[in-house]
């Protein structure tokens, strides 16, 4: 790949280097080009928009020759961007002597962006991941507006612990101390499995790190910094970071871009404010973009390790990388998403009256007992990633429920603290409620409407519906209504599979594949005691 930087709008992703590692260029003399897109334009120059599409325009013009403060204030209403939390900080000081004080920054995860993309709710103004990839993984209420393609770069590199420069990921998975961060969430992790793409040995070499990351537990996948940090301590082990995490953390480490291509970082900025926010803060997006597009921004960002059109490369850096294809990165971080997805699921058991019945003729163990059991061995079975919660539902429990439901354990991550032991408590006080008839489509619209509003886009989002009968609560809707009002209550942004396990021949198959066929579920039924444990492993995928 070319040496020079590019000098694009877009901002090519990768500003590649030749030779060994270099200090940082000085920054370019030549008037600058602007890198607002031409979507960003049409956006917002809608029927409401034209004042801030001259305004943009003015931008434009001013920003091949002007630094911010030469002749421009920053100006414009408060606005709220969020940044990679390693980019935040110097992003704050390049507004901050730009003299932008009304656009706060604020360090912010990946996640807790996406979660409210997909789901309609608050979002910032403005967003600056480290990578346009993760916009891939939900599916956006309004889709971000690409205001610039890419602030800055990084590479991910392969950095040693032990002194010894390795090249290639071949030679790092030939390590026993290899340490890798969580695909989901460190766009750097996505280097390592990419590399293990389609060789079995390096494949199997990283699943131990896939279960310890659905366990959920915090520390099974440190950051870039957390690991760099162990290979300081240890001065041993390999590991996958961005080439500015490197740089900033542990520039004394020895670290090479991989010969077999790397992931790049790219810091796309992306407006996420909706249509009428986005006009309201015109002229702040354009203060915003014009700084970002300074040379003082470029010297800056460089300074704190990233590669920059207008500033050339870090100090220290690995010098020249092979990109990879941006394709083949999407895909495996699309499998490593579906492969670690966490499972959130509301467990709802019927203690009707027959719930307290033999589960076969000659069976000392009752239905609900077998119910009790399969839904213990479950929540034993996910790891800590999993998010489950408890209902039990009942026609008529003389006081025993508050109504037809009761909610038992509200959903919860299993890793959070008490919610295995609280689940495993409540199951297990099933049996004292049982009584009454099954009030089986009343709950079930309850449950299916409960999970659709505590919505996790992260996650795959289910209700497990366990019962051995048929409605027979004279109050309540017919199969029908209830059917109707299933696909009346259904988001297409927020999926919830209804999973309906009939617990003996007794349950009314045909209503739990109605129900399901309205979810895009499916309905089991454990005809004998044997099943029980098959059905809702097989239910739970």
């Amino acid at each position: 790949m070319s040496d020079k930087s590019d000098k694009s709008p877009s901002k090519a992703l990768a500003i590649i280097g030749s030779g060994e590692p270099t200090a940082p260029e000085p920054p370019s003399a030549p008037a600058r080009e602007s890198r607002f897109s031409r979507e960003t334009i049409g956006v917002m120059a809608g029927a409401a928009g034209v004042l801030a599409l001259c305004l943009l325009a003015t931008a434009l013009v001013a920003n091949t020759s002007a630094e911010p403060g030469e002749d421009q204030a920053c100006s414009g209403p408060q606005m709220k961007v969020a940044v990679a939390p390693e980019a935040a900080t110097v992003v704050g000081n390049i507004l901050e002597d730009a003299g932008c004080s009304q656009i706060a920054v604020e360090s912010t995860k990946t996640d807790q962006v996406l979660e409210p993309m997909a789901l309609g709710d608050d979002l910032p103004d403005v967003w600056i991941p480290d990578s346009s990839l993760w916009t891939e993984r939900v599916s956006a209420v309004e889709q971000p507006v690409v205001l610039r393609a890419s602030m800055a770069t990084s590479p991910v590199v392969i950095v040693s612990g032990d002194g010894i420069n390795r090249t290639s990921y071949a030679e790092a998975f030939a390590e026993d101390d290899l340490l890798m961060g969580d695909p989901q969430r460190m766009m750097s992790a996505l280097g390592t499995a990419v590399a293990s793409q389609g060789k079995p040995a390096s494949e199997a070499k990283l699943q131990p790190y896939a279960e310890r990351i659905a366990s959920g537990d915090e520390a099974a996948a440190l950051p870039d910094s957390g690991r760099l940090a162990e290979l300081r301590t240890v001065a041993s082990g390999v590991t996958a970071t961005s080439e500015q995490q490197w740089s900033t953390y542990a520039p004394m480490l020895k670290a090479s871009a991989p010969k077999e291509g790397t992931v790049v970082l790219d810091y796309p900025v992306l407006i996420t404010a909706d249509a009428s926010r986005r006009n309201a803060i015109a002229s702040t997006i354009t203060s915003f973009a014009r700084v970002l597009d300074s040379k003082a921004a470029d010297v800056a960002l460089t300074q704190a390790g990233f590669r920059t059109a207008g500033a050339g490369k870090p100090s220290p850096n690995v010098g020249a990388f092979t990109q990879v294809d941006q394709s083949v990165v999407a895909k495996t971080a699309a499998e490593w998403s579906g492969k670690l997805r966490p499972t959130r699921t509301l467990a709802v058991v019927d203690v009707s009256g027959s719930m307290a019945w033999p589960s076969a003729p000659d069976s000392a163990t009752t239905r609900l007992q077998l119910t009790q059991a399969a839904v213990s061995e479950a929540i034993r079975a996910l790891p800590g990633g999993a998010a489950a919660g408890l209902w039990a539902f009942s026609e008529e429990t003389e006081g025993k429920l508050d109504g037809d439901h009761d909610v038992l354990v509200r959903t919860r991550r299993l890793a959070s603290a008490g919610q295995r032991a609280r689940l495993t408590e409540e199951i297990a006080g099933l049996t004292k409620r049982t009584g009454g008839g099954t009030a089986l489509h009343d709950t079930t619209l309850a449950a299916y409407q409960a999970a659709i509003a505590s919505y996790d886009p992260l996650a795959s989002n289910t209700v497990l519906l366990f019962t051995d009968g048929t409605n027979d609560d004279a109050d309540s809707m017919d199969l029908a209504e209830l059917v109707r009002q299933l696909k009346s209550a259904s988001d297409p942004r927020r999926p919830v599979r209804v999973l309906g396990v009939g617990i003996t021949a007794d349950a009314d198959l045909g209503a739990l594949q109605a129900i399901a066929d309205a979810t895009g579920g499916a309905a089991y039924v454990a005809e004998r005691p044997e099943d029980v444990d098959a059905v809702v492993r097989e239910a739970l995928g």
